[in-house]
């Protein structure tokens, strides 16, 4: 007999059924991706800013939308991978990760926010601690209603511009 499974939301479903967003009751919607190389990108808890840059309005996140080609849903992780999304090889490791792990930590222990401005020009990054993070107050970076003012935020709170990430 086969184990039953649950999907990142807590949902049973059979094996990784491909789709890119999971949301409930609470704020931010978490996104995936599955590369062609396998295994499965995740983002947590985004923010309205990165839902509208990875192209999807903010306010109707299609559920259960899945890629129609491979290069489609490369595409989508690489735009994933621009805001710090974490690769796992296997997609029982991130369900486990999130049921048993803290989700607003990635594997490091690190705090890490991009944004990228509208013009080009590099990326905005904060790379930091998860305390130095709280000490900062770098939540009020998730107020930004544009990626302009996320950078804005970014920068404010300590973070660096890369001119060729």
């Amino acid at each position: 007999m086969q184990e039953s499974r649950i999907d990142i939301c807590g949902r049973p479903v059979e094996p990784p059924n491909h789709f890119r967003f999971c949301y409930g009751n609470g704020p931010g919607v978490d996104v995936y991706g599955w590369p062609s190389k396998g295994g499965v990108y995740s983002l947590q808890d985004c923010t309205p800013v990165e839902i509208e840059f990875l192209g999807y309005d903010r306010l109707n996140v299609p559920r259960h939308l899945k890629a129609e080609s491979e290069e489609e849903e490369d595409a989508h992780c690489n735009h994933m991978r621009r805001l710090g999304a974490t690769w796992w090889a296997r997609y029982e490791d991130l369900s486990k990760f999130t049921v048993f792990g803290d989700k607003n930590l990635n594997l490091n222990g690190f705090f890490i926010r991009v944004g990228w401005p509208d013009g080009g020009g590099g990326a905005w990054v904060l790379h930091t601690t998860i305390d130095e993070a709280a000490e900062r107050g770098t939540g009020l970076i998730d107020n930004a209603y544009t990626m302009e003012e996320r950078c804005m935020m970014i920068e404010r709170m300590g973070g660096g511009l890369l001119r060729d990430p």
